[in-house]
């Protein structure tokens, strides 16, 4: 929809680096090239610290492994049976996905192996440590799931002090809108937050009430990540 509306998509072309303008708009460099808009919508998930410094502190990039397995009978982990739920255990909290689309019953961790650290430096790689946590809660919540594995996926949280997301522009510009990090539950939020960075694009302004996802918040609590 996107392109047929007259976007342009420069797919896997890095963010090197961008500056303000003469006049009050934007330079970006990317490693094919350089363009120049009023606007700037940063967005780049675990790599935000890098692109602006004011959430260097702030936004941590955490390592997350989810997984899915066979149960031993599929029919109660089928969709309309078992909801999508979250559920407290003593290994944290874990949430869970009826089998849908892929095989298996999936299921996640919060905060996993607590593991942070820089985006670059996060090994993508599933391992046996990751499998032993995950089955360690199945085990225990929900034992008629614990068959084989199906597949293990690693992806990135990036979490603020509050996991709230951070939807401002960057002080003294205006014209440089930063989006996310969103603490591991902003993918269900993506229409609106593409709604809303619409917006801010193009009148500098949400009619959504995004005060509590300032960028200043932090400083006023005096948050430390």
């Amino acid at each position: 929809m996107a392109i047929a509306a007259g976007a342009e998509i420069h797919g896997r072309e890095a963010l090197i680096g961008w500056e303000p303008t003469p006049g009050g708009g934007v330079r970006v460099t990317t490693t094919r090239g350089t363009y120049e808009a009023e606007r700037l919508i940063l967005s780049t998930g675990a790599w935000i610290g890098d692109h602006a410094p004011e959430l260097a502190r702030l936004a941590v990039p955490e390592r997350q492994v989810l997984g899915w397995f066979q149960p031993q009978d599929s029919a109660p982990f089928a969709l309309g049976a078992f909801p999508v739920s979250i559920v407290e255990t003593r290994f944290g909290s874990c949430y869970q996905f009826p089998v849908f689309g892929v095989p298996g019953f999936k299921i996640g961790l919060y905060n996993h192996l607590k593991e942070s650290g820089h985006a670059d430096a996060l090994s993508r790689e599933p391992r046996e440590a990751d499998e032993a946590a995950l089955r360690n809660v199945i085990r225990e919540v929900f034992p008629a799931a614990d068959g084989p594995t199906l597949a293990l996926r690693c992806c990135l949280f990036t979490n603020t002090p509050d996991e709230h997301f951070v939807v401002d522009t960057l002080p003294g510009l205006p014209q440089v809108v930063v989006a996310s990090p969103c603490s591991g539950h902003g993918f269900k939020f993506a229409s609106v937050m593409g709604e809303v960075l619409a917006d801010l694009a193009t009148t500098g302004r949400s009619l959504h009430d995004l005060s509590l996802f300032r960028l200043d918040r932090f400083a006023a609590a005096g948050a430390r990540p």
